[in-house]
């Protein structure tokens, strides 16, 4: 049997409508309770399980994201690898801008991906503040490079 510390929280507190019409027997009041403990137990257990309680998925609690197969340090460092590269083709006078744009365009999509993941780790995490910095970084060389700072004059 498994235990659901939830059943008791899920039950229909009101589980038979009473009609207001209806008038009460004359039966003591004892008797009415010893008669609804025993309908209560004869009521199978499945059949009070909310069907809702089938679509709820389990928590995980794990250094991946949920859907991903990648765990988020790997996620980071990859960044910073995207960032790394970056710097070097901007270092390098034979790379043309349009060499570089490719390096934006992938830049700016993992950016998107890890923004969620910024939010879901703790504060005070020093991954955290890591990610928070690479992400500001590419944000301001997205924008740097859209804007043309770095066109030859």
């Amino acid at each position: 049997m498994k235990i659901h510390p939830n059943d008791e929280i899920l039950k229909d507190p009101y589980p038979q409508k009473i009609k207001k019409n209806e008038k009460s027997t004359d039966r003591e009041f004892g008797a009415i309770i010893k008669e609804a403990i025993e309908n209560s137990s004869k009521v199978d257990a499945e059949d009070q399980k909310p069907q809702i309680m089938d679509n709820i998925p389990e928590i995980q609690f794990n250094t991946f994201l949920t859907g991903e197969k990648i765990p988020i340090v790997d996620r980071v460092e990859k960044f910073l690898d995207i960032l790394d590269e970056y710097r070097h083709k901007l270092a390098n006078p034979q790379v043309t801008l349009k060499d570089i744009y490719s390096s934006i365009n992938e830049m700016d999509a993992e950016k998107e991906r890890l923004t969620p993941v910024l939010n879901s780790l703790p504060d005070g995490d020093v991954l955290k503040d890591i990610l928070n910095q690479a992400l500001i970084t590419s944000s301001l060389e997205i924008i740097r490079f859209n804007r043309g700072d770095y066109l030859a004059p």
